[in-house]
């Protein structure tokens, strides 16, 4: 019978192996921590009411709102009869236009 080399029961692994497989743990542990992070972020901000559009009383009574867009500094609001509203951003009534038919 021809002589067979014994394989050791617990070779020692290469150094690009062991560094190979340490960084791929690290990546894991990091990316576990990264969506940890994301989702405890998501939840406080989305528990908290953010109030993107102020409180609008400075339109006429009655007036049907139909679009409102917010700028840095205004706010455009345009109703049912076609009227372009522009408000501050603290509500008080700058000026209105009739838009063309």
């Amino acid at each position: 019978m021809a002589d067979q080399s014994e394989v050791p029961a617990n070779p020692t692994e290469p150094a690009n192996l062991r560094f190979l497989r340490r960084l791929v743990t690290t990546l894991t542990a990091t990316m576990i921590v990264g969506l940890i992070a994301i989702f405890t972020v998501l939840v406080i901000r989305l528990q908290s009411p953010v109030a993107i559009f102020p409180k609008i009383t400075a339109l006429p009574q009655g007036t049907e709102v139909l679009s409102v867009t917010r700028t840095a500094n205004e706010l455009i609001v345009v109703d049912q009869n076609r009227k372009i509203y522009l408000l501050s951003l603290d509500g008080k009534n700058l000026q209105h236009v009739q838009a063309l038919p």
